[in-house]
């Protein structure tokens, strides 16, 4: 009964917070220009500071584990392949998006808070290094899907590799890292600036996530939205569990990445799936679809570590 109770009270705040973001939104208080203001803010400056913070303070043979985030990105891979040729019969402007649906983790607005809530500060190094790396591969991906179902799209490809490594996240956990591999320590006010800015991180992008749900947006779409659910939110994290449980991965090594990929899909994918010529509607329903799901599934996954995993 202790062991339910405690997992309530990790995942309840979490989605409280949501909850009050969907309120302010409701009310207008959260209105769209001032959400998109508060996720820049939490893209561009709290979480890329925050996960600065967390790799430059953790030693790097703790942080980083090449089997594991190359197993990782593998289970990715081979789900995003099975998907799309599963979807082959859709509609050009639907394949994409559910293959991307399936696998593309909300890791820093759901999965960070999860684990913070879950198992504290420690974890934030080696979950920053997978949110970096995980970053690069979803972005591939995406870009893979979303085009092979149209012609003339290629031109896309370079523009893209661009943008991936000039994403903030990507700059942050990298900077965090080769400082930890220096062995270069942060001087003590810059340390206690990004721990203050990364500490908004969390409750904005709670905030933002839940301001931007729209549930009239899952419609006819409820059916496929709730498939993919299926698929990102048990299927997806239980092969990641699988391998990782294979390479003799164990305690918080293994619960905080298979809890990071059990998030809901990310807001990102609707983006990406409007700007290339994907089903903004159905990519929309996916985001809400799995939002409202991962309530359920990250408890369970939860209670299954602390009654079936040592």
């Amino acid at each position: 009964m202790t062991e339910l109770i405690e997992i309530i009270n990790i995942v309840l705040p979490v989605f409280l917070v949501i909850g009050i973001g969907y309120a302010l939104g409701g009310m207008g208080f959260l209105r769209p220009e001032t959400n998109a203001a508060l996720a820049r803010l939490v893209f561009y400056v709290a979480a890329p500071a925050l996960l600065l913070r967390s790799t430059a303070l953790t030693p790097i043979y703790k942080a980083v584990n090449v089997p594991a985030l190359l197993l990782i990105a593998g289970v990715t891979a081979v789900l995003a392949v099975a998907v799309y040729f599963a979807a082959f019969r859709a509609a050009p402007s639907r394949r994409g998006v559910l293959t991307q649906g399936g696998h593309r983790s909300n890791m820093v607005f759901v999965g960070l808070p999860v684990i913070m809530n879950a198992y504290g500060d420690s974890v934030l190094g080696p979950a920053a290094v997978l949110i970096g790396f995980m970053v690069v591969i979803y972005n591939f991906l995406a870009v893979l899907v979303l085009t092979l179902p149209h012609k003339g799209t290629s031109n896309v490809w370079m523009k893209t590799t661009v943008e991936i490594f000039k994403n903030p996240l990507i700059l942050g956990s990298g900077a965090g890292i080769l400082l930890s591999a220096l062995s270069i320590p942060l001087p003590v006010s810059i340390d206690r600036t990004l721990e203050v800015v990364g500490r908004i991180a969390m409750p904005l992008a709670l905030l933002s996530v839940g301001a931007d749900l729209d549930f009239r947006k899952l419609g006819s779409e409820a059916g496929p939205a709730f498939l993919v659910a299926f698929i990102k939110l048990i299927l997806y994290p239980g092969l990641v569990f699988i391998g990782l449980y294979w390479l003799g991965i164990t305690g918080l090594d293994l619960r905080v990445p298979v809890l990071i990929m059990a998030a809901p899909t990310a807001v990102v994918s609707y983006i990406m799936a409007v700007e290339m010529k994907g089903d903004g509607r159905l990519a929309a329903a996916i985001v809400i679809g799995t939002t409202l799901g991962s309530l359920f599934t990250i408890s369970a996954w939860l209670a299954f570590f602390e009654f079936a995993v040592s």
